[in-house]
């Protein structure tokens, strides 16, 4: 669906054209809010620790995979 917002109104509001936005009915209102995406919560949860790379996660996901199939098998 797609609805033009009134430049005033968007002014007021971060809404920009292609924004999405999510509707309910509170009462006798109607309320549009903003879907935020995920790109936006980047950087929003600080860590000291330095991220290894994505195939340093891949590997370290396929060993506890394996140490976790592997002790279930001993158990069996």
């Amino acid at each position: 669906m797609q609805v033009t917002i009134p430049e005033e109104v968007r002014r007021l509001f971060p809404v920009q054209a292609g924004s999405r936005l999510s509707w309910s009915v509170e009462g006798e209102t109607l309320v549009a809010r903003r879907v935020r995406g995920v790109h936006e919560l980047r950087g929003c949860l600080k860590s000291e620790v330095a991220f290894p790379g994505i195939e340093a996660e891949k590997a370290a996901v396929a060993a506890n995979r394996a140490s976790h199939y592997a002790t279930k098998q001993r158990r069996a």
